[in-house]
């Protein structure tokens, strides 16, 4: 911002820019990513819903157990093994 602030910086074009980030803004999907008809919840979230006096709301439905494949933590396994480094001085 401050070598905008001097002067004119070759290779920027700020009209350009703010058309491109006028364009970005004015996008509307056809079909919104939050609109939902039914949102499955599991017993803790509904609990924390009704603390919050929030229990009723409408689509908010308790999802059944075991349809949640989530395994949880980390699921990789260690490839590899001692591959070299400082193994102690050498003999004389």
């Amino acid at each position: 911002m401050k070598r905008i602030a001097r002067g004119p910086v070759r290779g920027i074009s700020l009209k350009l820019q703010e058309e491109e980030r006028e364009r970005r803004l004015d996008f509307v999907p056809d079909e919104s990513a939050v609109q939902t008809s039914a949102i499955e919840v599991d017993k803790d979230t509904l609990d924390m819903l009704k603390a919050m006096n929030m229990g009723s709301l409408s689509g908010v439905t308790l999802q059944q157990p075991g349809a949640n494949n989530y395994k949880g933590g980390f699921q990789g396994g260690f490839q590899g093994g001692f591959q070299g480094g400082y193994r102690g001085p050498k003999p004389v």
